[in-house]
């Protein structure tokens, strides 16, 4: 809520350079977590996406679930539009095999991934949107997307149904490692509220652990890929990489504004499901992806976090555009 009142941009701007930085070096700068010299150091990715969700833990706001979950359909028709819509749009596009490019699969993910709390918070109230409306949505597609995560991209990441890897078997590779990656510290982070020492609000410097944790995975991301041909792209690659990232976030302002529109929402909460549907969780993101797939699967990392990363970026920009544009509209109407 303190960060929701304070009428300014997020930092997520300056976070999205260090992300930036981050990348590049990575790809110059390997060192032991280069593909060829990878080994028992990759276990660090654990450790870090562990820490993660023990602060997200300590984040956890029941109250702010049970305010949304009294209007069931509001409910289901926000987060179908976060998670569901979009899955069927890229199921759709996976199974037609519209694209052979390396970029898909991460593109994919991006378009299921629970919303960004910090950045759609502030986005929405400078805007005009409805706070407890934002964070109560928001709060709730993190809260169900290590559940969700594995069910609708395990197609795609491991070939669920298509190239004969069952179901079961990934649900045996996945589940225990969410289970002990996420769900438990997730709890002790809980918890942890409840011990005086430990206790409530936030202190500001715990804020900023999860962040440096997030860059680290993707500084493993890209060392780890360095070797794949990253350098080796193509202006043509680049531009392609562009392309899908401007797509991709107008499917997610589309399903953001028909989210709205079709729940006859008031103006403030039209604003919010915008930016709600439309921001996509990076921080969420990519530890998932990392329990999920593992710390031995260093080849895919790279396709999928490069999405990911630029994704990020380009929101938090796009955003601020959206934002001037609501505002400006809202001066003339007065």
């Amino acid at each position: 809520m303190r960060l929701a009142s304070k009428r300014r941009f997020p930092h997520g701007i300056g976070f999205a350079i260090l992300l930036l930085l981050v990348a590049i070096a990575g790809v110059f700068f390997s060192g032991p977590f280069h593909q060829k010299n990878w080994g028992e150091s990759g276990q660090w990715a654990s450790v870090a996406t562990f820490i993660i969700f023990i602060f997200i833990g300590r984040s956890l706001s029941p109250q702010l679930l049970a305010k949304e979950l009294k209007r069931p359909m509001v409910t289901l028709v926000v987060q179908g539009c976060i998670f569901f819509l979009p899955w069927i749009m890229a199921t759709l596009l996976f199974l037609c095999n519209l694209s052979s490019s390396s970029y898909l699969i991460g593109f994919l993910v991006v378009l299921v991934l629970p919303s960004t709390i910090s950045s759609c918070v502030v986005y929405a109230r400078t805007a005009g949107g409805n706070t407890e409306f934002t964070l109560g949505h928001s709060f709730l597609s993190n809260l169900v997307a290590p559940f969700l995560f594995p069910v609708l991209c395990g197609g795609w990441l491991y070939g669920v149904g298509y190239i004969g890897v069952s179901y079961l078997t990934m649900a045996e590779r996945v589940y225990p490692r969410l289970g002990l990656l996420i769900l438990l510290p997730l709890i002790l982070g809980y918890i942890s509220k409840k011990i005086p020492l430990m206790g409530e609000p936030m202190r500001d410097w715990e804020k900023k652990v999860p962040q440096v944790c997030i860059l680290f995975l993707s500084y493993i991301a890209f060392a780890s890929g360095s070797s794949l041909g990253l350098l080796d792209h193509s202006m043509s690659q680049w531009v392609e990489l562009m392309a899908w990232t401007i797509a991709c976030w107008f499917v997610l302002s589309f399903l953001g504004w028909i989210s709205g529109k079709v729940l006859d929402l008031k103006t403030p909460e039209k604003i919010s499901a915008y930016f709600v549907v439309s921001q996509k969780s990076l921080a969420t993101g990519i530890p998932l992806i990392f329990a999920v797939m593992g710390t031995q699967s260093v080849e895919g990392w790279l396709w999928i976090v490069l999405p990911l990363t630029f994704y990020h970026f380009f929101q938090l920009l796009a955003g601020t555009g959206v934002v001037a544009y609501l505002n400006r509209k809202a001066t003339e109407g007065r």
